[in-house]
Order: structure tokens, then C-alpha cells, then sequence
């Protein structure tokens, strides 16, 4: 488990406090927007306003565009989803493009609301127990109090204060921030994963899911189907039917990349560029194309297998649970399919869950 750097002027634990037992996300994004802002600017003044729009920025991948759960109660990743849908902005904005239009235009009553509430029960581990007992509705004020008191104590300072229209950092605490900025980063991401995890059970690759993709890498699936295609005839579409020749084709994930995140050679076949196109995000039919995947599989693994280019088969050999490369050509279509079916058949249905469109059928 990962521990926060230690201070002798700091209420370090008080910090690392506020990532226990944490039932929603806010906590998490504040924290990071606190850390990115101030990586940006180097100011220990932060508006509200700008944290917020950092926060939802930071939200939106993981929702619109990889269609990860947040929790019923959390309300964060609802924000993003909406905004997604009144602003018409396109699942893929970059982040600089959601900040510029928040920063723009009047913020929603729901990201509002998390300016009333998330920029002070961050500080509550600071003060616990002056707080213990309170009805809850008095506890921002109390908070605000005890922050905007704390900010002069050089024995337990408090990590900000409230000004009119956001927070500032203590002096102390700013340098901390800033040496130990890649640390605490880390660690709040850290804490991130293991609560979308937990949301998210059996959802393929949850940490690469977090920021905007990076530059997809298929030249180890090129370069494999390179190999297959001139090892065998005739290779052919299993969802259109039409020839497929080479340096002609497109790369088409079976699951689709924005569900799984990554571009293992075992979800990846070739298909003509139209049908790649028309296929898209969804979900293909098993009980149509299924069959047909994994023979296209199995005879691309077993031309590569045979060839100078066995090294690439290193994804086959992880998804079979083999000791060696060269254990991949004794496997029987039938052991293959099976075990395939096993991996794919599952993710199908909890991708189908998250709202990908699933049955598709090439027409």
C-alpha cells in the first residue's frame, strides 16, 4: 500500500485520512484538480470555480468515453455524462476543451452543488473531532471556521483556507505539495483505481482507463497478420464474407477498444476497411460470429506458430496459460475455442451492461 511522504511541520495523516472509507469520487478529483492547478499555475490562490472544472474534465473519460460506473451515490460522473449531452460536446473533447467550457459558461445546478459541499468535508479529517456530534448541517460553517483558524497555527496547520471565491493553500503545505507533487499523485490515483474497481468488477484494464488514450500500438497485430496472411489461403471477413488481402484490410477489435483498452493480438482480426467502419464500438453476435472468430484465430496462431515470427504469439501463449511459445501448436481448435469463449463471452455481457451496443450483425 502506498504511504504519503512524512513532514515534521505537517498533519500528514490527516491528508492521507481523507482517502478511507471513501464512498464517492469527489475526494479523489478535488484532490487531483488541487494538484494539477497548482503544477499550472504556482499560485496557492484557486478559485472554486476552476477546481470544479478540472474535476469534471478529469471525470469525463473514464465515463463518456470508456462507460465506467461511479457508483449510484456518486454524482460527479452523472455531471460529466450530462454535460456531455447539454453542451453537445462529443465523447472524445480533450480535456482542454471541457475546462475552456466550463470556464465559459454558467456552471450546472449539479456542478454547483459540489462547490457547496466537496471543498469542505475534504478538510473534515483535519478537525474530526470538533466536528464529532455535529449535525450535518452545520458542519460547513464549522469547518470554515476551524480552516480559516488553523491557517496561522505552526504546529497543526490546516492544508487550506477559504477565501471569497475558493481556497488557498497554506504556505507549508505548498511546499510540500509541490516537492512531493508526482507522489501525491500517485497516491491519490492509487486510492482512484481501487474505488472504480470496486464499482467496476471484472472490467477489463480499469487503470488505462482513467485519462484520454494514448496513441493505439498495432504493430505487433501488423505485423502478425503480415505473417498469417501470406502463411495461408484463402483468409475471408467472418462478418461480410469478402476476401481479405493483403494491405488492404483494417485492424478490428472483436471486443471494441474502448471497452477492453488494449490491443492483445487474440481480440484483434483483420476485416475490409467498410466493415471496420460500419462494426465501429459495438458488440458482434456470438452466436453468429463467434465460431468463425475463433477459427480465424486459431489458424492465424498455428501459420505465425510455424514461421520465423513465433516470438509474437506471446499474447496467445499469456491467454492459454502455457509455459512457452512453442506449447501453442499441440493446442486443438476445440481447446482454443473453448478457453476463448471462456475470456470473451463474459466480457460480452459486461460491456453490454456499461451500454455498448450489443447483437450486432454486419448488414
Amino acid at each position: 500500500m502506498l504511504t504519503l511522504p512524512t513532514s515534521p511541520r505537517l498533519p500528514v495523516q490527516h491528508l492521507a485520512a481523507g482517502f478511507d472509507e471513501v464512498t464517492n469520487s469527489y475526494k479523489f478529483y478535488w484532490f487531483l484538480a488541487i494538484l494539477k492547478q497548482l503544477q499550472e499555475k504556482q499560485s496557492p490562490r484557486m478559485a472554486t470555480r476552476d477546481l470544479l472544472a478540472r474535476m469534471v474534465a478529469g471525470v469525463w473519460y473514464p465515463t463518456n468515453y470508456f462507460r465506467l460506473s461511479f457508483g449510484k451515490q456518486d454524482r460527479l460522473g452523472q455531471a460529466a455524462v450530462q454535460l456531455g449531452k447539454d453542451a453537445g460536446l462529443p465523447m472524445d473533447a480533450s480535456r482542454q476543451k471541457i475546462i475552456q467550457h466550463l470556464t465559459a459558461t454558467d456552471l450546472s445546478r449539479d456542478i454547483k452543488s459540489l462547490g457547496t459541499y466537496v471543498p469542505y468535508r475534504f478538510l473534515r479529517p483535519f478537525f474530526a473531532p470538533q466536528l464529532r456530534g455535529l449535525t450535518d448541517v452545520k458542519v460547513n460553517g464549522q469547518i470554515q471556521h476551524l480552516a480559516n483558524a488553523a491557517f496561522t497555527d505552526e504546529k497543526n496547520p490546516c492544508l487550506y483556507r477559504f477565501t471569497p471565491d475558493g481556497i488557498e493553500i497554506h504556505p507549508i503545505w505548498f511546499d510540500y505539495l509541490n516537492q512531493h507533487l508526482s507522489i501525491l499523485t500517485g497516491f491519490c490515483l492509487w486510492h482512484l483505481v481501487n474505488y472504480l474497481q470496486k464499482n467496476n468488477p471484472n472490467v477489463p484494464n480499469v487503470s488505462g482507463k482513467l485519462f484520454e488514450p494514448v496513441q493505439r500500438d498495432l504493430k505487433p497485430a501488423r505485423a502478425f497478420w503480415t505473417v498469417a496472411l501470406e502463411k495461408a489461403e484463402p483468409w475471408i471477413c467472418i462478418y461480410s464474407g469478402q476476401p481479405i488481402y493483403q494491405g488492404t484490410y483494417s485492424l478490428d477489435h472483436f471486443l471494441p477498444w474502448r471497452y477492453v483498452a488494449h490491443d492483445l493480438l487474440w481480440n484483434i482480426i483483420p476485416t475490409p476497411k467498410n466493415v471496420n467502419s460500419s462494426k465501429n464500438d459495438n458488440l458482434p453476435d456470438l452466436s453468429r460470429y463467434f465460431e468463425k472468430f475463433a477459427s480465424l484465430q486459431y489458424r492465424a496462431m498455428q501459420a505465425v506458430a510455424r514461421s520465423s515470427k513465433a516470438a509474437l504469439l506471446e499474447d496467445y501463449a499469456l491467454l492459454l496459460k502455457l509455459d512457452s511459445i512453442a506449447s501453442l501448436q499441440a493446442i486443438l481448435l476445440a481447446q482454443f475455442s473453448e478457453k476463448l469463449r471462456d475470456v470473451i463471452s463474459p466480457q460480452v455481457q459486461i460491456a453490454a451492461n456499461m451500454g455498448f451496443p450489443a447483437q450486432w450483425v454486419y448488414a
